[in-house]
């Protein structure tokens, strides 16, 4: 390009940064009455207490929850007979009864389990002589607002300095107010009281203007929800101890600190604009749930994040998924640019290290490790039940590469100094151990490739995974790419690892499951795949590779979307796009919106419509609202998912607008983070690109 044509590309792009300045989102709305499940309402959060207001006629419900509130008993402890060998032994021998008994606990009556997030409650508010009609929230502010059938308005907000939720009625509104404790409901009442709970203590103000409840747990500290009107304003918090009662600050404030809030927010972090309606609020309204649910002075976000109903017992325990879920949660950071977001999570499994040390020492005989079951606590302790989960040891590699990326994006070298790069060292030390060398090839044994046939040992772990491989060779490269940073040797381990290591095992159907496993059935989770997205470890360059890439790419097409769940989608979305088919990238994340989004734009498990997954809601369930399983790993990956529609790496080189169909005529985006520590803006129109670097 001519110094002329690069003087107009620069312009071209310094007027897509002036216009996006502020991110170029739409108000998102929602049509009362909304009544089939909590899910369906206006989310809020201040990254420890998550508010969803539903409602119909003249109620306004306020579901409460918070992302810290577990019921901490139950659980299982890694025992002795728990190893590697001893697992191995048993599936290589078909031995079903020995795995089962491997992994067997005996719970005492009246205890759980496992460990589980509890609901919190309710608070409704009735205005006499009204009809809610619509609401809107503004991705951009956090505000929202809510309108009555005729013309009278609320406005709602949440402050992250304050910790409240509050409405703004208009002057001299009647509205009556009650709290209820999810003890109240007849499926959370029923459940928790066989594991020794009892109902709430409420609350009443001397003249109607307080109230809530204090509710005292069988194991944990008690919890509070509080409300209290100040005027036309109703402020709601909830607290974690014997709290009585708080000091409501005016909406005022609760709205400027909104606003400041989401201010930073949009101009620390990525922006894009789109053609599409249905993608823009994808990203919009993604990223603003992303933002409030792992606010970096929160808790770390499970399955629900801070949304959790009050009615019932959340499934799934609410927990924290590491064979995928937890990384979709997250997956935002990255690309959005948001890197503290991250720490949280990042503080709490690096806290974990003296119980996982302890579980890879009982696992493969090492002092130096770490193992990380699939699904965990907040305090690291396993949700046990599922063997294959359990043995999962790339739900460990997968999170020390998001710490080592993280490094990598944000350039906090210091983070690997100061606990990452001992957490990632423990990690390849088990995969080490676990394997053998065979006549100058290393091996994997046996492993699961994730969630693939259950817990049936004859098809559920195999030979040399193909998803494990692809983990460890990540992890390989991520330690020497640490260790460089910190200006380290690297371990001629790893080396080793990355030399000697099969990349993936393959067969006539391309990458297999396990060595004389192929792909065979629709699956939600496309981790045979994973040297592609999300580890990038395949070189799509050798030819060597490139037949089994498509054999791969079209055997799994071949299969379809029949048992596909809501957080597979966005994966698969990815998928395309780095193997480049733009089309079906962007088809997937709008058959995302349309078939696993309720009315309410919330991100569901199984379908809300049917016709593209066996994994529907049904009718009755969702009149009930009991079959309406939310989980946040979809809604904060497709919003990750239109960010690589912008800008994608494939094999570390940076990929501008190869996602984005060519019928989108003007297309941009702004402060895209990239894997080297710059940033990117960029403008597409009529086919010409110009990006500059930040």
């Amino acid at each position: 390009m001519n110094a002329s044509g690069q003087i107009k590309g620069l312009l071209a792009v310094v007027a897509v940064l002036l216009l996006t300045g502020r991110a170029c989102g739409q108000v998102v709305c929602w049509d009362f009455p909304l009544t089939n499940s909590c899910h369906e309402g206006l989310a809020f959060s201040d990254g420890v207490t998550g508010v969803l207001v539903w409602g119909a006629g003249d109620t306004i419900r306020l579901t409460v929850g918070r992302g810290d509130l577990w019921d901490h008993r139950g659980g299982y402890d890694w025992t002795e007979a728990q190893s590697y060998t001893n697992i191995v032994a048993a599936a290589l021998s078909g031995d079903a009864m020995r795995l089962k008994e491997l992994f067997r606990k005996d719970t005492l009556s009246g205890q759980p389990r496992n460990p589980y997030m509890l609901p919190l409650g309710r608070i409704l508010v009735t205005v006499p002589g009204k009809v809610l009609r619509r609401g809107t929230l503004d991705p951009m502010t956090g505000l929202g607002e809510l309108q009555f059938d005729d013309g009278a308005c609320v406005s709602l907000a949440m402050g992250r300095e304050s910790r409240q939720f509050s409405i703004q009625f208009e002057e001299h509104c009647r509205y009556r107010v009650r709290a209820m404790n999810c003890m109240e409901f007849p499926l959370a009442r029923k459940a928790l009281e066989d594991k020794g709970f009892s109902a709430a203590e409420m609350l009443c103000g001397r003249n109607e203007n307080a109230g809530g409840f204090v509710w005292r747990l069988p194991a944990d500290n008690p919890v509070s929800l509080l409300w209290h009107r100040r005027k036309d304003a109703l402020s709601i918090t909830t607290g974690r101890a014997n709290e009585r009662c708080f000091d409501p600050v005016e909406f005022d404030r609760i709205r400027n600190e909104s606003l400041s809030q989401w201010t930073e927010f949009w101009r620390e972090g990525a922006s894009v604009e789109v053609p599409d309606p249905v993608i823009q609020r994808i990203f919009d309204y993604g990223m603003y749930r992303f933002g409030a649910m792992t606010d970096p002075s929160g808790v770390p976000a499970g399955l629900q994040g801070q949304w959790l109903e009050d009615d019932r017992l959340v499934p799934w325990h609410g927990d924290y998924h590491f064979n995928i879920n937890v990384q979709e949660c997250y997956s935002p950071a990255y690309r959005g640019g948001h890197f503290s977001h991250l720490k949280p999570l990042f503080d709490m499994v690096l806290g974990w290290r003296p119980l996982l040390r302890k579980n890879a020492e009982r696992f493969c005989g090492i002092k130096n490790g770490y193992v990380m079951p699939h699904s965990v606590d907040d305090r690291g302790v396993c949700i046990g039940g599922f063997w294959t989960g359990t043995i999962d040891h790339g739900s460990a590699a997968w999170t020390a590469d998001m710490m080592y990326r993280y490094a990598c994006y944000s350039g906090d070298v210091d983070f690997l100094r100061n606990g990452g790069l001992d957490f990632m060292k423990g990690a390849m030390n088990v995969y080490r151990a676990m394997m053998k060398d065979e006549g100058g090839i290393l091996s994997m044994p046996l492993g699961p490739s994730p969630e693939w046939g259950a817990d049936d040992v004859r098809v559920a772990v195999g030979r040399n995974p193909s998803f494990q491989l692809a983990a460890a060779h990540r992890l390989a490269r991520d330690l020497m790419g640490a260790a460089a940073l910190l200006g380290e040797a690297a371990d001629p381990m790893w080396l080793d690892v990355e030399r000697r290591l099969p990349q993936y095992v393959a067969g006539e159907g391309g990458i297999n499951l396990f060595e004389g496993r192929p792909f065979t059935e629709s699956h939600r989770h496309h981790s045979h795949m994973a040297g592609l997205y999300p580890f990038d470890t395949i070189d799509v360059s050798d030819p060597r590779n490139a037949e089994v890439i498509g054999e791969t790419y079209r055997r799994w097409i071949m299969n379809g979307t029949g048992r596909w769940t809501g957080w597979c989608v966005p994966w698969a979305s990815i998928l395309n796009v780095h193997l480049g088919y733009p089309v079906a990238g962007v088809q997937l994340l709008k058959n995302w919106d349309a078939y696993f989004c309720n009315s309410g734009h919330g991100s569901l498990h199984n379908a809300y419509a049917p016709g593209f997954t066996a994994f529907t809601v049904s009718d009755n369930f969702v009149n009930s609202g009991t079959g309406q399983i939310m989980q946040m790993d979809g809604q904060c990956a497709a919003a990750a998912a239109v960010m690589e529609l912008m800008v994608h790496e494939v094999n570390g080189k940076a990929r501008f607008f190869q996602g984005c169909p060519s019928e989108w005529k003007c297309v941009s985006f702004r402060n895209i983070a990239l894997s080297d520590g710059r940033r990117a803006s960029g403008s597409r129109e009529n086919g010409n690109v110009n990006v500059v670097y930040q």
